[in-house]
């Protein structure tokens, strides 16, 4: 009901191909989203050359290629019994590296590198910010839709996975009003799910997926700085509208 378009049509179906020679092969979740991060790395060096339109498609290539594995690991994790916070913490880590790989060495490309660099940076912390609470309006959508109406703690074993738990609960999202109603109101949960359903669906413009689609249009259009205007000034409004959107529908259903 919330899934992004080109995940239904084309990574997770790909993922699914690919998940039965996966457990034969007996890979480790792990290995799969390494893996990925590495198609990420190819498609950064790709997309070095982004005044060659075959570069930027060979590097866009990579970068679905990526997505797959992406939607792969964690399949794989559930199918095998090996999905962990470790495992989590690691496809989350891979999911950043991919996009510094790729758009680190995009700006250095540039003559006054400097400069582009920094707006890369900008915009990289506007990326971090938006895909947290993107993801955090989905994971609630979907615990409410199993009938949990708080948050599920996670434990940290060590420093890294702590800080990452914390960045994701400060911008993810949390408990709100709407728990307390539907936990009192159960019966009203299939009407929430289907009234708010389109405005969760709606937050994929700020999907990973989305924004491969931006970068290599970005580069075919001669000037890869407009995906990071695009990220720091479209992306973060858009966020901010769809959040008061999403608010106001729950305090009107509440």
């Amino acid at each position: 009901m919330i899934e992004d378009p080109s995940n239904l049509w084309l990574v997770h179906p790909l993922a699914d191909r690919l998940l039965a020679p996966a457990l034969k092969a007996g890979l480790h979740p792990n290995t799969i989203s390494f893996t990925g991060m590495a198609l990420g790395a190819l498609a950064g060096w790709c997309y070095t050359h982004w005044h060659q339109p075959l570069a930027v498609l060979a590097g866009f290539v990579l970068m679905i290629g990526w997505h797959v594995m992406d939607g792969l690991d964690g399949k794989l994790a559930r199918a095998s019994g090996k999905a962990s916070p470790l495992g989590r913490l690691i496809d989350g880590l891979c999911d950043y590296f991919v996009f510094i790989l790729v758009l680190v060495p995009l700006a250095l490309s540039f003559a006054n590198w400097q400069a582009t660099l920094l707006l890369a940076l900008v915009s990289g912390a506007c990326h971090a910010m938006q895909s947290a609470w993107y993801e955090g309006e989905r994971e609630a959508w979907k615990r409410r839709a199993r009938g949990i109406f708080g948050v599920e703690p996670r434990t940290a074993r060590f420093w890294g996975e702590k800080l990452y738990n914390d960045f994701e609960a400060k911008f993810g999202s949390a408990t709100r009003p709407i728990d307390a109603v539907l936990a009192a109101h159960p019966d009203r949960l299939s009407a929430y799910l289907e009234a708010t359903a389109p405005l969760v669906r709606r937050l994929s413009i700020l999907s990973a997926n989305n924004r491969t689609i931006v970068i290599a249009l970005a580069c075919l259009a001669g000037d890869p700085r407009y995906y990071w205007y695009w990220e720091i000034a479209v992306l973060s409004v858009a966020a901010l509208l769809m959040a008061a959107n999403l608010r106001r529908a729950e305090a009107q259903f509440a």
